[in-house]
C-alpha cells in the first residue's frame, strides 16, 4: 500500500498516491497555510505523522484542506514561500 505523498510543484500542491496525482490545489487558490487541524475540512492525510497543515482556499464548498507531510515545519515554510508573503500566515 502506498501512503499519500505531497509535492510542491511549479503550479501548486500535489497529493500523490504512488505515481498518480490524485488531488491538486493551485497556489493562486490558496489564501494561507498554518500548522494544525481544522475541524471542517477536506483531508488527504496518512495515519502517521499526526502533525497536520491546514491550507485555506478561496474556492470550493469546503475551504480547509488538510495534509500531513513528514517534516511539517519545513514543508509549511516552503509552502508559504510559494503562496507568497503574508498570505501564507493567515
Amino acid at each position: 500500500m502506498f501512503p499519500f505523498t505531497y509535492e510542491l510543484s511549479g503550479e501548486g500542491l500535489e497529493v500523490r498516491f504512488g505515481p498518480w496525482v490524485v488531488r491538486r490545489i493551485y497556489y493562486s487558490d490558496m489564501t494561507g497555510a498554518e500548522a494544525g487541524y481544522a475541524f471542517w475540512n477536506e483531508h488527504w492525510s496518512n495515519f502517521w505523522p499526526w502533525e497536520h497543515i491546514t491550507i485555506r482556499r478561496k474556492t470550493g464548498l469546503i475551504k480547509n484542506f488538510v495534509i500531513n507531510p513528514p517534516d511539517r515545519d519545513q514543508f509549511l515554510n516552503e509552502l508559504r514561500l510559494k503562496i507568497g508573503g503574508d498570505r501564507g500566515r493567515s
